[in-house]
């Protein structure tokens, strides 16, 4: 899934009014000049995290300031997508948390089975590991023939990596164990080819996943899905944000279809929470009412 990277939420470091003015304008200005010339809407992320992230840019291109940030984003665009990308952190692994994935392959996945042919949607999915880990447990239920997974993101470079079927990092006994915590049959290796001391996924797999460009605050419904999976996205948005993204999540979920959100992230102050039933309240996974 890609998030903005998260920091320590407390409070700045210590400086003068007038310099943190200064920053907050500048900042402010790098906000909008991200959305003039590379179209990317950042104002609804939140601010400590997002401002956190942009000065650590700073620092890495040499700079001194934020507002130099700027004329990379207007005269260069290899720089902007590069800015980017570098804005929006993947964190995945495989079968991370493992009890929401039981319960899907329990009380999901069997339910899909009714139908002659399933969508899957996973909204930021990073380098690829959550869509890799759901086709697993699907080829396992012998549902994968006739599912199309569609995974998206908004960072090119994952969205590469995950279109290579190649593991950023091997598969450990971590993954093994959360695996078989998923309700795995079998051993997860049988699922990976390795070469050139790096892991790649069974080509059949990787067949029915479709990895697409998407950006959750901006584009549309991507599609009609019976299953939505959303994890730990939202929980780097401001509450206007979350609400706007929840609609949007809802509104690609067929009636009765399911949505999955990331067991830190809540419903309670949506406009959507009336309309769902819960599924399992500690994996946040509901299903949608017929209305």
């Amino acid at each position: 899934m890609a998030l903005i990277m998260a920091g320590d939420p407390t409070k700045e470091a210590k400086t003068d009014p007038v310099t943190i003015d200064i920053e907050n304008n500048e900042f402010e200005l790098f906000i909008t000049a991200i959305k003039v010339f590379s179209n990317y809407d950042l104002s609804g992320y939140a601010k400590v995290s997002l401002k956190r992230r942009v000065k650590q840019l700073v620092t890495d291109y040499g700079l001194t300031s934020i507002s130099e940030l700027i004329p990379l984003l207007a005269h260069q665009p290899e720089a902007a997508r590069k800015i980017v990308n570098e804005l929006t952190v993947n964190v995945s692994e495989m079968f991370r948390d493992p009890s929401s994935f039981l319960v899907l392959k329990e009380s999901v996945i069997s339910y899909l089975a009714s139908f002659p042919r399933r969508d899957i949607w996973v909204a930021g999915c990073a380098c690829g590991e959550e869509a890799y880990s759901l086709a697993i447990l699907l080829e396992e239920c012998n549902l994968l023939e006739n599912t199309q997974i569609h995974a998206t993101d908004i960072n090119t470079n994952a969205l590469e990596q995950a279109k290579s079927g190649v593991l950023t990092h091997n598969l450990t006994k971590k993954d093994a164990q959360r695996y078989r915590l998923s309700g795995g049959n079998y051993s997860l290796s049988k699922y990976f080819s390795s070469a050139y001391s790096k892991q790649k996924i069974s080509q059949h797999l990787l067949d029915n996943i479709n990895f697409t460009h998407h950006n959750l605050i901006q584009d549309g419904i991507f599609c009609s899905a019976h299953l939505v999976l959303c994890r730990n996205v939202m929980i780097y948005f401001d509450a206007e944000l979350q609400n706007k993204v929840l609609q949007l999540l809802y509104d690609s979920t067929i009636h009765n279809g399911y949505l999955a959100i990331g067991t830190k992230e809540s419903l309670d102050e949506s406009g959507i929470v009336d309309r769902l039933t819960v599924i399992d309240e500690q994996s946040r996974i509901f299903q949608r009412k017929r209305i």
